[in-house]
């Protein structure tokens, strides 16, 4: 039958397209790039080397800034608290040292020790004689505003203080600090307090006037020097501005603030009259957070206060349990960075549109004289042996035009000949295609005689064509290495059914394949070598019928396929040669792959880790268990991959 050249042609360049698809990404992208001409190659490349280092370099440089900054002002932010707390802490301790001077002093002490038989003319004149001794301490420290006694009866005498508005806090206010005290023996007590917690005395507009809107409360317990026994107690109050005075003027940035909390969140003191003194404090979850962030030692964190993002500092007061906190917003920490990456992209746009002025500067000088190169060749390509070109360059490009002169000069000469030659090589081709025979005659002729057994009723000829029309087929070489575990086990069941009229009624096969792996992907010709040794080498050799079972799983990230025969087994020397030696007799195989092709070519393909094991006890069993990995459609996992790089 003659054979139509177009046709044949066309089925080639349909093929050629096919086999396109199969090409790694590699290649495909390189197919995409030559699509695409060369001045917008050059264009796109200069661009693409000058913006992605350009971004690279900018957003690093933007992130470090911004880490820097914020890193830097946290642990700014964390020294200043620090310092804060160690001025508060100075104050406190002078305070906690005057109540100590004032509770053992002898006035106090005796006074206390016989108040309860004393007289109100004794009382009063005990009281004033205090008040003399602690005016000459206190007078000019405006920030002491009272100091009140108490016996262990709660009996107050007013040591210190403002004589016409007397400073008298609420009894259940009293009562509950009271109950604070006792149990600390002698350990201050601090807290804060407002004219909320004060009797309404008509004192309430000279109060905040003259000793604040909130008051900064010293309160404990002493004893007396000769008994040793709980005396009385003491309250200093001294006025809440001359602590927030101590951090008023510090700047830790825009919009920033400093404010003292005590353990359960109320704010203890605050140059921010937004923040209410005396009052818990807005966001209540901040105290828990310092609490759980102080458990791991880390003073400074990204929180939310009102709606934005902040970053909070903080330091510890362990005397007075108060926690000093400053808060920065994140908006005022990335303004510089953002001036920073503003000034980046600025920079870097000028510098991108250099590159691409200088990339299309650069794409004209080599694709304008390859246009008249192309224009040229084209021209050649329609019979025009006349065309030359003028190039006065001294590049490659320059050369290759002159090289073109001259090719055309001599390509003149040689066209009749050329085309000569042509005329007998089709003719040559023609008779060779011919003369070759297709690979898939013989499968199309064993479809005939399957088809006339069909015809003839001969159901057994017709399982044995069909089944060796399809080994043929997997035989020819079809598709790549990799099939998946169905189709490898449709050709081992095809392979037994052929042996199946050989052998008849001398073995049963049984597979026990999980569903789950039969899309797995194997390589071609593993099982059936080994099916076949089981069967020639297994069970030929015994009485009776032997069974051969199959199984197949999964395990994590391995597939285990093994087959056992009930066979003559083998014996140990020659099991541990079996796979280390190199077979030579290929005879009466069907594929000629042995069991050391097999193990070579999975440890090969995959690893050292991967291939054969053999177990076996002579008479009784022989199991051949196949390692692989887990390889789903489209080629090998990392695991296969990183052991063919080694």
């Amino acid at each position: 039958m003659p054979i139509n050249l177009k046709e044949y042609l066309q089925n080639w360049n349909q093929n050629k397209k096919v086999n396109f698809s199969r090409y790694n990404i590699f290649a495909a992208m390189m197919a995409l790039v030559r699509c695409t001409g060369i001045q917008n190659r050059l264009v796109f490349s200069f661009a693409a080397l000058s913006l992605i280092p350009m971004l690279i370099t900018g957003l690093f440089a933007y992130n470090k800034s911004s880490e820097a900054i914020k890193t830097k002002t946290s642990v700014y932010s964390v020294e200043v608290m620090n310092q804060v707390s160690a001025n508060i802490q100075n104050e406190l301790t002078k305070f906690e040292s005057d109540s100590v001077d004032i509770a053992f002093s002898e006035p106090v002490q005796n006074t206390l020790a016989y108040y309860d038989n004393m007289n109100e003319w004794e009382k009063n004149d005990a009281e004033i004689r205090m008040q003399s001794m602690v005016a000459k301490k206190f007078s000019f420290q405006h920030s002491v505003s009272d100091i009140l006694i108490y016996t262990n009866n709660k009996m107050k005498i007013i040591a210190f203080g403002n004589p016409i508005f007397k400073f008298r806090l609420k009894q259940d206010y009293l009562n509950d600090l009271f109950d604070k005290v006792t149990p600390r023996n002698g350990v201050p007590l601090w807290a804060i307090e407002d004219i909320s917690k004060q009797e309404d005395s008509g004192n309430t507009g000279f109060m905040p006037e003259r000793y604040g809107k909130a008051g900064i409360l010293l309160a404990r317990s002493f004893r007396s020097l000769d008994k040793g026994l709980q005396a009385g107690y003491l309250i200093m109050r001294m006025d809440e501005s001359y602590i927030s005075r101590i951090f008023k003027d510090i700047n830790i940035g825009n919009g920033a603030e400093i404010f003292i909390l005590d353990s359960e969140g109320t704010v203890v003191s605050s140059r921010n009259p937004k923040i209410e003194i005396a009052r818990p404090y807005t966001n209540a979850s901040l105290i828990t957070k310092i609490k759980s962030y102080k458990k791991n030692e880390v003073f400074s964190f990204n929180g939310e206060i009102s709606g934005k993002n902040n970053l909070i500092a903080y330091t510890y007061i362990p005397g007075a349990d108060w926690y000093v906190v400053g808060t920065i917003p994140i908006s005022y920490l990335n303004a510089e960075s953002k001036r920073i990456g503003i000034y980046i992209a600025v920079s870097g746009i000028i510098c991108f549109l250099f590159a691409l002025l200088l990339s299309f500067i650069v794409s004209k000088s080599i694709s304008k004289p390859l246009n008249k190169l192309v224009i040229s060749m084209n021209s050649v390509k329609t019979g025009n042996f006349i065309v030359q070109i003028n190039d006065n360059g001294q590049d490659e490009i320059s050369v290759v035009a002159s090289n073109f002169n001259n090719m055309v000069k001599e390509i003149k000469y040689l066209v009749d000949e050329v085309k000569n030659k042509e005329n007998l090589k089709r003719v040559a081709e023609l008779k060779t295609l011919q003369a070759q025979i297709n690979p898939h005659f013989l499968s199309n002729t064993l479809n005939t005689v399957r088809w006339l057994a069909n015809i003839q009723k001969a159901e057994n000829i017709s399982s044995l064509i069909t089944s060796l029309i399809q080994l043929l087929q997997g035989c020819m070489g079809k598709g790549g290495e990799l099939v998946s575990i169905k189709e490898e086990v449709d050709y081992i069941k095809n392979y037994l059914n052929i042996m199946a009229y050989r052998y008849y009624d001398k073995f049963k096969v049984h597979f026990e394949i999980e569903d789950g792996i039969m899309d797995f992907e194997i390589l071609k010709f593993v099982l059936q070598p080994i099916v076949e040794n089981s069967l020639i080498h297994g069970l030929e050799p015994i009485d009776g019928q032997g069974i051969i079972i199959v199984k197949g799983y999964r395990s994590g990230e391995e597939l285990k396929i093994t087959v056992t025969d009930n066979g003559v087994g083998i014996s140990s020397d020659t099991l541990s040669n079996l796979i280390q030696e190199k077979p030579q007799n290929k005879k009466a195989r069907l594929s000629g792959i042995g069991i050391w092709n097999v193990d070579e070519r999975i440890k090969m393909y995959f690893g050292e880790r991967y291939g054969i094991s053999i177990e076996s006890v002579p008479n009784l069993f022989t199991t051949v268990e196949i390692t692989i990995p887990v390889i789903g459609k489209g080629g090998v996992n990392q695991d296969a991959e990183s052991a063919d790089s080694r």
